[in-house]
């Protein structure tokens, strides 16, 4: 269902995917441009962008692994039904967990920031079974002002005043028939 909702931001669509620990891939569309985001259980733990970066450059561009040593993990790749590429650099002990969280967590944030530099924005979620392959995640607050944070915390302990009730008589009106 792809859905044009005007007065949401992608930072209200982030607050309530979080706030409902959704599971699912949110896609986001402006013009010829989309990219998508996937949760569970309301954390962010994938991002795409047309413009986004394969984990595999981040690190060769900082320098943590070669290009002769990313074409051969590729290639393992190729061979292994389903295995990210930084599982297998983990494997082969070219990297540690924490560098690749880190490059995660990088890749997430630009593919973000991507979005939220998109006029027109379009939204569809749709609800699916993601089981993470690991821990690696991004909470959805990181995306979301700290003035929207409060105030939908505000919104959502607000309760109503009830009306104090006096309990001596009330006053007789002073106004003659």
């Amino acid at each position: 269902m792809k859905t044009n909702y005007l007065d949401l931001s992608l930072a209200d669509i982030l607050l309530l995917i979080g706030v409902q620990a959704r599971t699912g891939e949110l896609v986001v569309e402006a013009g010829n441009n989309i990219g998508t985001v996937l949760f569970h259980q309301g954390k962010i733990i994938q991002a795409f962008s047309p413009y986004s970066r394969a984990i595999g450059d981040l690190l060769v561009e900082d320098g943590l692994i070669t290009d002769t040593e990313l074409l051969e993990t590729l290639r393992l790749q190729k061979m292994n039904a389903y295995a990210p590429l930084g599982a297998l650099l983990l494997k082969t002990g070219k990297v540690t967990f924490e560098v690749i969280e880190m490059m995660v967590h990088e890749q997430i944030r630009q593919a973000v920031n991507e979005f939220k530099s998109w006029n027109g924005l379009n939204y569809s979620f749709s609800a699916k079974d993601i089981v993470p392959f690991d821990r690696i995640h991004l909470p959805t607050q990181e995306f979301i002002p700290t003035e929207t944070i409060h105030a939908a915390k505000t919104f959502l302990s607000y309760e109503s005043p009830v009306p104090e009730v006096s309990s001596s008589p009330a006053p007789a009106s002073s106004a003659t028939v």
